[in-house]
Parts: C-alpha cells; sequence; structure tokens
C-alpha cells in the first residue's frame, strides 16, 4: 500500500557507498514528514493492519519520526480500527508528551503505548529509521511458537523484502527488558520476532515499515504451509550469499558487518528453558554465520 502524503525514506533510495568497511553508512533523513501527515499516516496503516488481522483491535503500536526530537505515535488502548488522526499523539525522545493529547470518552486524556520505550530505543540507535510498527501477525508468531526459524531461506524473494529475519529471547512486554534486549536486535536487523509476543519492523518510511510486516506474515504462511506439508530444505549456502549480495548491490542491507550481532535465532536455552519442538524438517540453525560473512566480503570492497 502506498500511504498518502508519505516522504520517500524508503530503503531503495539510500546510498549504496560506505565510510567504514565495519558498518553500513547510517543515512540520517533531514527532509520529515509533517505532523499531521504522521497523524494521518499512522491512523490510516492501523486501520489497515487491523482489517488485515496483523494485531487485534487494540494490540501492538505504530510510530512514525516527524523531526530529529520528535515522533508520532499510537495511543494505549485505543481500538486501532477506528483510531482517528486527532488521537495519535506527539512525544519527544524521553517519551514526554508534547502538546494537548485528545481525551476518552470519559474525558480523560490519552497516554503513549505501553511499547512506547521500544520505539524510542529504535530511533535512538538507528538514524535511518523513520518509522517502527509493532504488530501481532498471526503466522510468524504460530511458526516461531512452534519452533520454526524464520532465519532459514527456503524462498529467495524474503531476502529482498526483509533482509536477515531474527528472532529474539521472550522478554516480558512493557517491562524495560524489551527495549533493552529487542534493541540490540534492532540496532542489526529490520525485522525481529519477539518469542512469544509479535513481530517489530523497521523502515525508512512507514511504507518501507509496512511491507516489511506484509512479508514477514506472507513467507512465515509459506513456512507454516511447509510444516503441514512434511518440511523442505533451505537454499543451499551459496546461493544464499548470491542473493544477500544481489540484495545489497541493489537496496543497502541494515545488517551491520562486524558489529557483533545477535545471532538471528536464540539459543534453545533461552526458548523458556525448553527444547523448541517442530522445526521444519532439513531446518538449519539459520544463515547468520553466512550473512556475516558475506557483509564482510561487501564491506571490505566498499
Amino acid at each position: 500500500m502506498k500511504i498518502a502524503g508519505r516522504a520517500d525514506h524508503s530503503a531503495r533510495s539510500r546510498p549504496t557507498n560506505h565510510t567504514s568497511s565495519n558498518a553500513m553508512t547510517a543515512h540520517h533523513s533531514k527532509h520529515y514528514v509533517t505532523e499531521r501527515t504522521a497523524r494521518e499516516q499512522i491512523a490510516q496503516v492501523a486501520r489497515e493492519i487491523y482489517t488485515r488481522k496483523l494485531s487485534g483491535a487494540t494490540d501492538g503500536n505504530i510510530s512514525v519520526r516527524i523531526g530529529n526530537e520528535r515522533i508520532a505515535t499510537t495511543p494505549s488502548g485505543v481500538h486501532k480500527g477506528r483510531l482517528t488522526a486527532d488521537q495519535v499523539m506527539v512525544v519527544n525522545l524521553q517519551g514526554e508528551v508534547i502538546g494537548r493529547p485528545a481525551k476518552r470518552a470519559d474525558g480523560t486524556p490519552l497516554r503513549p503505548s505501553s511499547e512506547l520505550a521500544l520505539h524510542l530505543e529504535a530511533y535512538r540507535r538507528r538514524p535511518d529509521v523513520g518509522a517502527v510498527i509493532h504488530a501481532h501477525p498471526p503466522n510468524a508468531i504460530a511458526f516461531t511458537l512452534a519452533g520454526g526459524q524464520l532465519s532459514q531461506t527456503l524462498v529467495s524473494e524474503v531476502v529482498f523484502a526483509c533482509g536477515q529475519i531474527a528472532t529474539a529471547p521472550y522478554t516480558t512486554p512493557t517491562t524495560n527488558q524489551v527495549p533493552e534486549i529487542i534493541g540490540e536486535y534492532m540496532r542489526c536487523y529490520d525485522v525481529v520476532m519477539m518469542l512469544r509476543h509479535g513481530s517489530v519492523t523497521l523502515g525508512g518510511d512507514l511504507d518501507s515499515a509496512l511491507a516489511k510486516l506484509d512479508a514477514l506474515e506472507h513467507t512465515a504462511g509459506i513456512y507454516c504451509m511447509v510444516k503441514l506439508l512434511g518440511g523442505a530444505t533451505p537454499i543451499a549456502d551459496p546461493e544464499v550469499a548470491k542473493l544477500f549480495a544481489l540484495a545489497h548491490s541493489q537496496t543497502p542491507l541494515y545488517r551491520i558487518a562486524g558489529e557483533h550481532c545477535p545471532a538471528p535465532e536464540p539459543p534453545l536455552a533461552l526458548r523458556d528453558g525448553k527444547r523448541a519442538v517442530g522445526e521444519v524438517s532439513g531446518a538449519v540453525s539459520g544463515d547468520g554465520a553466512l550473512i556475516d560473512a558475506v557483509m564482510r566480503q561487501l564491506g571490505s570492497k566498499s
């Protein structure tokens, strides 16, 4: 979906040159959408996410950067299918509300999402990020609950749409665990599954973050069907390396090379202390080591 009035900060508009062989060059956006546009975009995307059952009525949250020190974000406890632009809130990077928030029917003022800290952490760690979506996509949640590994590459298009999909260990929602632990993953990945919780997708703008959420859920749906049909063998490592190199040449990958990124799959001991069950037949532990090697090679050529 193309969001009306969006600024063009999509990943495909980013420069391909890098200043270091060890890291991707951060892209500092100078052209932010206006507050009003951000409010309208968030309300529009919230309704779509609810209609498409990517989150429940009051689940998940959305934010858009509208300046170096301000973001627009969804309020807590408001039905996503009925959210209006005027109900969207504006906060600074410390999470403090700016302006006068809208009120509920009972007259009490709206407050920011309980997961606001997750969004703030993404913007602090990633100057290139212009929008964040936290959702509860059912296929992706179900697949990871069953022990499936979304980091493996069964289909090629996911590499271009999402880069490397990571799954982070379980963290207690609304606590400081979420930004502290998930923040390390967001530093390296644009698409992160939080075990037993949901997803977080990052983008240069809201279009990009939404497209990654859509690709994540579509891919997870395919992987779920693969499980039901008996499993499949992942794409061979040499071909995966080609895919990531090709994707990088077209759209700079967000994965930071040589910066001690967390593995894309949590150790079995961190899956609630129990051995994961229901792994896809033929699954490997993810393509993390392979992607590290590819990104190091790409960095050395920068």
